[in-house]
């Protein structure tokens, strides 16, 4: 269970993700408790990814894939807090910013779950 908690996080942050991108791509505004939690969920499974693949046991390919995984839900999770500052003073780049938030978030999510099917 304690290889898959990452996994049921990171696949709620993403069901919320893909929520709040049918709201952006609709034009409507989003509900703030949603926002919030996929904001949460997001930095707390960050740390909790971080704990896991530090203490999982595995061959090197192993831990290279739990480090690559580690590199990409970072840079989601540090894109989504910089799509969510700049949206304010900059709208015309929010656009590209989620996207690019988005393409990093899946991408690290199809990563983490490679890791954990492998290391289970």
């Amino acid at each position: 269970m304690q290889i898959w908690l990452p996994i049921i996080i990171y696949g709620t942050v993403v069901a919320l993700g893909l929520a709040l991108g049918w709201y952006f791509l609709s034009g409507k505004r989003p509900p703030k408790a949603v926002q919030a939690i996929h904001f949460l969920l997001g930095f707390g499974g960050l740390e909790v990814v971080m704990l896991i693949t530090a203490r999982s046991r595995g061959d090197a390919d192993l831990k290279q894939n739990a480090t690559i995984a580690l590199v990409l839900l970072g840079f989601a999770v540090f894109s989504g807090l910089f799509a969510g500052i700049m949206a304010k003073p900059r709208p015309d780049v929010l656009g590209m910013s989620l996207a690019l938030h988005a393409l990093l978030g899946g991408s690290a999510f199809l990563v983490l779950l490679n890791w954990a099917m492998n290391a289970a």
